[in-house]
C-alpha cells in the first residue's frame, strides 16, 4: 500500500452502452494497442472495462474511484490515504484483517493499492481459475467495509509511520515545500500523503463519510484484464454489484475548488543534509479537461524530446558539465497538471547550471531546436513506453484506471495520434502559454554549509530575474 507524490511516469474512454468495442481508430503501427477494450455499465452506474489478454494465465481485477488528495481540506488531508489502508481490513464477509489475509493467501493473490491526487485504486491478481472468487472478494472489500475502531487505530500507526519515513527524506521536504507555494490556496488538494494530525484524528465516522460520498458505483470503475471473456465479466459484475447503491454525483454536491494563478514569481530555498544542489522551476500546467487539453500532448512530447541523451538540451546542460542532470516534466491531471524543469548541480556549479537552464528555456521555442528525426523518434519512444506498460495484466489495468481518473478513456484511446500531430509551432505555443514569461516557483535545496557560504534566495533571484527581499537564514525543512 502506498501513495504517489511528485511527477511520476505517464501513461494515458466517454463510454457508450453495453457492447464490446475497440476504442478509437489508432494508426496502423506495430505498437498500436491490438487489444480491444470491452465496455459495460452496470444498472447501478458502475463502469466495467475488460481487456482480454489470453496469452497470460493471470487475471487482474482493479477498481478505482475519483478520489484522493483533490477531495481533501485541511481536516481530511491524509484520510483518503488512511482509507486506502482500511480497504484491506474487515468487511461484511471477511470479519477482520486476519480473515482477509487468510482469504488472500487461499486465492494466491498479489495485491496492493495506491493513493494519488486524483485516483485511489486497488487490485488483486491471481490465476484465471480463481476469477469468480476474486471478483466476489473485490466486491466485499469495496462495498461492505466495517471500519472497525481497533483496526483503524492500528492502521493510523502504519500510515503515520509512512509519514515519518517520508519526512526522513530530503526530497520529501523539497517537494512538499514547493507544493505549498505552487498550490498556495489549496495545498492539501495536491498532498496525498497528508498531515499526521489529520490521520491521528480520523474516526470510523470519517471513513464512512468518504465511503458514502466517493466509494459509490457511479464514481468508480472496475477493470478486468487477462484470461477472461468480457461477457462473463459483465454478467458477474451485474450480479455481484446489484445491491451496491448509487449516490448523487459527489462533485456536483461537493465541487472541487480551482487552483488560482500564482500571485507572482518567487524563490524558495530550503536546507537539507544533501551534497549537491537541487533546483526545480515549477509552473501551473495544463489540465486534461477543458480548453487546455491539447497542450498536455505538447507537454509530454517536450519532456520526451529533452530527455533524449543526444538532444541539444542534454548536450548543453549535462554533457557540457554545467549540470549533473536536467529534465522537463509534466504530470497528467484533470485539475491543474504539474509542470516543471528539474536540475542538479555540484556545489561549485550552482550558478553555472542555473544560468544555463534559464538561458536554454526560451531556445526550446525556436523552430530549429528539434529536428524532424528527433520529433519522430520521441513519438516512437512514447509509443514503446506505453506498449511496455500494457504487457502485463496489472500494467494494463493501472494505465486504464490512471487515465480514466486523470483524463478520460477517450484521451487514452487517441493519445498516440494526438501526440504525433504536435508540431514545432505547437511546442512553441505550449511554451509561450505555460512557461516562458509566466509566473513560477523556483525551488532550491542545498546543504546548510552552502547556505552559510552565501547561497541565498536573493542570489538565485538575480539569475532568473526575480527580486527577493532579504529573509532570515533557512532552517532544516523550512523555506528561507
Amino acid at each position: 500500500m502506498s501513495y504517489r507524490r511528485g511527477p511520476p511516469t505517464r501513461h494515458k474512454l466517454p463510454i457508450c452502452s453495453l457492447a464490446a468495442f475497440a476504442l478509437g481508430a489508432l494508426p496502423a503501427t506495430a505498437l498500436a494497442d491490438a487489444t480491444p477494450l470491452a465496455h459495460h455499465v452496470c444498472p447501478d452506474g458502475l463502469e466495467v472495462i475488460v481487456s482480454e489478454m489470453h496469452t497470460s494465465p493471470l487475471v487482474t481485477v482493479e477498481i478505482a474511484a475519483h478520489e484522493g488528495a483533490m477531495t481533501e481540506d485541511d481536516k481530511y488531508n491524509g484520510v483518503s490515504h488512511l482509507y486506502e489502508h482500511m480497504f484491506f481490513k474487515g468487511n461484511a464477509v471477511q470479519p477482520d484483517q486476519l480473515a482477509f489475509s487468510r482469504r488472500l493467501r487461499a486465492l494466491g493473490m498479489s495485491w496492493n493499492g495506491t493513493t494519488n491526487t486524483e485516483r485511489v485504486n486497488y487490485w488483486f491478481t491471481t490465476s484465471g481459475d480463481h476469477f469468480a472468487d476474486q471478483m466476489a472478494f473485490m466486491r466485499d472489500a469495496i462495498a461492505t467495509p466495517l471500519f472497525d475502531a481497533k483496526e483503524l487505530e492500528r492502521e493510523r500507526v502504519v500510515v503515520t509511520g509512512e509519514i515519518d519515513r517520508n519526512e526522513s527524506e530530503p526530497s520529501y521536504h523539497f517537494w512538499h515545500t514547493l507544493t505549498q507555494h505552487l498550490y498556495w490556496k489549496y495545498p492539501t488538494r495536491k498532498d496525498p500523503l497528508g498531515k499526521r494530525a489529520s490521520v491521528l484524528a480520523a474516526t470510523p465516522d470519517m471513513m464512512r463519510s468518504i465511503q458514502k460520498r466517493y466509494y459509490v458505483p457511479n464514481n468508480s470503475m472496475l477493470v478486468v484484464t487477462g484470461d477472461v471473456k468480457a461477457d462473463d465479466v459483465f454478467a458477474l459484475a451485474d450480479k455481484l454489484y446489484a445491491d451496491w447503491k448509487r449516490a448523487d454525483d459527489p462533485f456536483a454536491k461537493f465541487p472541487l475548488p480551482e487552483h488560482p494563478p500564482l500571485r507572482g514569481s518567487e524563490i524558495v530555498l530550503i536546507a537539507q543534509p544533501v551534497e549537491n544542489f537541487s533546483g526545480s522551476i515549477n509552473w501551473l500546467g495544463p489540465s486534461t479537461l477543458g480548453k487546455s487539453d491539447a497542450d498536455t500532448y505538447a507537454a509530454d512530447l517536450l519532456a520526451q524530446l529533452t530527455a533524449d541523451a543526444g538532444s541539444r538540451f542534454q548536450k548543453t546542460l549535462v554533457d557540457s558539465g554545467a549540470c549533473v542532470v536536467a529534465n522537463v516534466w509534466y504530470y497528467t491531471e484533470r485539475h491543474t497538471g504539474g509542470l516543471g524543469v528539474d536540475f542538479e548541480a555540484t556545489p561549485d556549479k550552482v550558478d553555472a547550471c542555473t544560468s544555463a537552464v534559464w538561458a536554454e528555456l526560451p531556445k526550446l521555442a525556436s523552430p530549429d531546436y528539434f529536428t524532424d528525426e528527433e520529433m519522430k523518434n520521441a513519438v516512437h519512444r512514447i509509443e514503446v513506453s506505453r506498449a511496455l506498460g500494457r504487457e502485463t495484466t496489472e500494467g494494463r489495468a493501472h494505465s486504464l484506471t490512471f487515465m480514466w481518473t486523470s483524463a478520460s478513456l477517450d484521451y487514452d484511446a487517441h493519445y498516440e495520434e494526438r501526440v504525433r500531430a504536435v508540431t514545432r509551432q505547437g511546442l512553441a505555443d505550449f511554451l509561450n502559454r505555460w512557461m516562458l514569461g509566466k509566473p513560477f516557483v523556483f525551488g532550491g535545496m542545498a546543504s546548510q554549509k552552502q547556505l552559510d557560504g552565501g547561497l541565498t534566495e536573493e542570489h538565485l533571484g538575480k539569475i532568473v530575474g526575480v527580486t527577493v527581499k532579504p529573509k532570515a537564514v533557512a532552517t532544516k525543512g523550512g523555506a528561507r
